[in-house]
């Protein structure tokens, strides 16, 4: 069973389909700078990709899928069979309903045997 401590998601060899949302707001007002997103922006598409530590892609082995909705991310996980135990980062590529686009890196990756 994969967990989330610490800022760092750990998955497990057994890890398969495990589902992470991540609730990305927009500023108060119009002159706030309180949150992540101008002001009443929403997200329209996502894309997130996933690195291991060299920077080499290996989004087809961790990530599942990616969507939004009500700016919430949901992003479906795995455990990385082909690259193995290791330390893994994720980027969120998002274009808003202005039609900018921008990225968040986030969520250091760890691929390990756990035992409790």
């Amino acid at each position: 069973m994969p967990h989330f401590s610490d800022g760092i998601i750990t998955l497990q060899p057994t890890t398969s389909g495990v589902v992470y949302r991540f609730k990305v707001e927009a500023h108060s007002s119009v002159d706030a700078n309180d949150k992540w997103l101008p002001y009443n922006a929403t997200i329209t598409d996502v894309d997130v990709y996933a690195y291991d530590d060299d920077g080499v892609d290996v989004t087809d082995q961790i990530v599942i899928s990616a969507t939004v909705a009500t700016n919430i991310v949901t992003i479906t996980l795995k455990y990385p069979t082909t690259a193995g135990a290791g330390r893994y980062s994720l980027e969120m590529r998002y274009t808003l309903n202005d039609e900018s686009k921008d990225e968040i890196d986030f969520g250091r990756v760890e691929a390990k045997s756990v035992r409790r």
